[in-house]
């Protein structure tokens, strides 16, 4: 008996030491995938009272006949200590997907850098046959935890309910298991990284499929155009409203802004 005591007091001293010192990695590579439901937004679009010229409806209406259920598109999520690179992967997407792609609410191929001890994000943006680099603070987001849980990609996730540009609610299942307080895009600032993520006016959803550890550096070099100059928002939206003019009214730069800043 006293042996057993010595063996089950050991157990636990070692139980309580690795618990005071847990691995939490903090570089690695997130893999998403990222569902659009087509036709659920292209009902909502043709149903709403907002206007929608000719060419548009003709799109509109061609795609809820004959394009695709779902648009799935993938990205990744570098991250090492307090730096990230949110990337899409470059795929050859099926036909269907060429004109629907324009009217998913969030780009359809992005690349962003954040710093959060700097507070500070660098975002690439197509600029005809150029690019921009957008540069700015990182975006507040307000959270509200809630006590429900999920395993995603074999970590343990708590979900919390958010408000971005004080109007678009989100949905976020976060681990803490992940250092790296970030998650796709800019949706980001709980304490731990997002692994998934449900956007329930833009019918869109974007959970991990895979988590890989590494130590792999994070640049936050975007381009490899290196005359390329970071420049704030007030300028890269003044260049774009140049760019738009002929064909974009106020109301619809508005819509592509907001994917941009998102």
């Amino acid at each position: 008996m006293k042996q057993l005591f010595y063996i089950m007091l050991t157990i636990l001293c070692f139980e309580k030491v690795s618990a005071q010192y847990a691995y939490f990695p903090v570089s690695g590579t997130v893999t998403y995938e990222r569902k659009f439901h087509l036709q659920n937004y292209l009902k909502k679009k043709l149903g709403s009272k907002a206007d929608i010229d000719f060419w548009d409806k003709s799109t509109l209406d061609y795609l809820q006949k004959h394009g695709p259920t779902e648009l799935v598109t993938h990205h990744t999520l570098k991250f090492n200590g307090m730096e990230t690179v949110f990337e899409t992967v470059k795929e050859d997407y099926p036909s269907t997907y060429r004109n629907a792609m324009w009217y998913i609410p969030l780009r359809a191929e992005t690349k962003t850098y954040v710093n959060y001890d700097k507070g500070i994000f660098h975002k690439l943006l197509p600029f005809g046959d150029e690019e921009l680099i957008l540069a700015d603070s990182v975006p507040y987001v307000k959270w509200k935890y809630t006590d429900e849980y999920r395993n995603i990609a074999g970590y343990d996730c708590r979900r919390a309910n958010g408000l971005i540009q004080d109007s678009i609610y989100v949905v976020a299942f976060f681990t803490n298991q992940l250092e790296a307080p970030a998650g796709p895009e800019l949706i980001q600032g709980l304490p731990g990284t997002i692994l998934g993520v449900s956007i329930p006016s833009f019918n869109i959803n974007m959970f991990a499929t895979k988590v890989e550890l590494n130590n792999d550096v994070v640049s936050s070099t975007l381009t490899k155009t290196k005359k390329v100059v970071p420049e704030s928002k007030e300028a890269i939206i003044k260049k774009l409203k140049t760019s738009a003019y002929d064909y974009l009214d106020d109301k619809r730069f508005q819509e592509q802004w907001s994917k941009i800043i998102f």
